[in-house]
């Protein structure tokens, strides 16, 4: 699935990888994202899809999750896939992710304005996120981010201050 071996340390015990995806609880569905789940095996994906339709066959599927469930997934996964919801992106870094980002866009009725699309183009040129702006390449932007990396926990607090100096 990712650098750094995992995918042979998932076969040695037996396990397929987890990937956690998230669409947050925005009332406009992200079915955009949630469509192209398809290109992802669904046997290794756990989906909280808010308003929208998920694919049929998932591991794991809600609609929503409270804050504890979110962190315990955030902790399990093998790599996240998630809006660009500020919440959603530093749970994932303090859990050792470099998440797969894909904004809501406004062109799309995702949303009511391109904010995420402003907040991904930045934090993807800092490296703390991989921004997905093609659907088609979910699968190989999945399995391009590494295994959660307790480091990577470490940069969130650069990561609050990127975000709190973009909204300044």
């Amino acid at each position: 699935m990712a650098a750094g071996g995992s995918q042979a340390a998932h076969a040695l015990r037996g396990e397929r990888p987890l990937i956690f995806v998230t669409v947050g609880t925005h009332h406009q569905p992200f079915q955009r994202l949630l469509d192209a789940l398809d290109s992802l095996p669904a046997d290794e994906l756990v989906v909280q899809f808010g308003h929208g339709t998920p694919p049929e066959g998932l591991r794991q599927a809600s609609a929503f999750m409270g804050f504890a469930e979110m962190l315990e997934n955030f902790h399990a996964a093998d790599a996240v896939v998630t809006h660009a919801g500020v919440g959603s992106i530093l749970c994932a870094r303090r859990a050792g992710h470099v998440p797969v980002v894909v904004p809501r866009q406004r062109r799309y009725a995702e949303h009511v304005d391109d904010h995420q699309v402003e907040l991904t183009q930045e934090l993807d040129a800092l490296g703390a996120v991989v921004g997905l702006w093609e659907m088609d390449r979910l699968a190989s932007a999945a399995a391009s981010v590494s295994r959660r990396n307790p480091r990577s926990a470490e940069s969130s607090g650069r990561l609050q201050e990127a975000v709190r100096a973009a909204l300044l």
